[in-house]
């Protein structure tokens, strides 16, 4: 009871601004909206500007495999080893843009190309693997979002590498 009348109370003492005509005190309208005397406020909708339908628009046409460090089978890991040790000793995080691979050396940074519909992604290698044969790459389920191979599973890549460690 007591509660419920110092909640009445103190309610009563917050202010509570009102604005008419959808003008704030101390502020111009902006330009397209109207001033305080009109009753309302007008806006001007902004452009929409349509997003690409690829966030790295890449013709899977015209990707040229001159630079290629690899061409081959990826595949991705996830949940199953989310919060274990990777080989270089950090904590693998699955939603973190990394990947494992065999023989690259770990801190290398490199780019992944899905060559069928051409998105990319730049991962850090900071494991060893894949341990299946006939692939060449393990991408965390971040990096393959990116490329949209998690459906498929695997998909045929290549990579390129971005930044050496010597």
């Amino acid at each position: 009871m007591l509660s419920a009348v110092i909640v009445v109370v103190c309610s009563a003492c917050v202010p509570a601004p009102v604005y008419r005509n959808g003008a704030v005190p101390g502020v111009k309208p902006a330009a397209g909206q109207a001033s305080s005397g009109s009753g309302t406020a007008t806006r001007e909708a902004p452009p929409v500007v349509a997003a690409p339908k690829n966030a790295h628009p890449v013709d899977p046409q015209n990707i040229s495999t001159a630079n290629a460090y690899q061409v081959g089978i990826s595949s991705y890991y996830g949940k199953q080893f989310h919060g274990r040790k990777t080989a270089n000793g950090e904590i693998f995080n699955m939603y973190k843009l990394t990947a494992a691979h065999r023989v690259l050396p770990l801190g290398t940074i490199a780019k992944v190309t899905n060559l069928a519909n051409g998105r990319w992604v730049v991962v850090k290698v900071n494991d060893r693997g894949p341990f299946i044969e006939g692939r060449i790459l393990d991408l965390s389920f971040a990096a393959a979002l990116e490329i949209e191979m998690v459906q498929q599973g695997t998909a045929k890549v290549m990579i390129e590498i971005v930044e050496s460690v010597d």
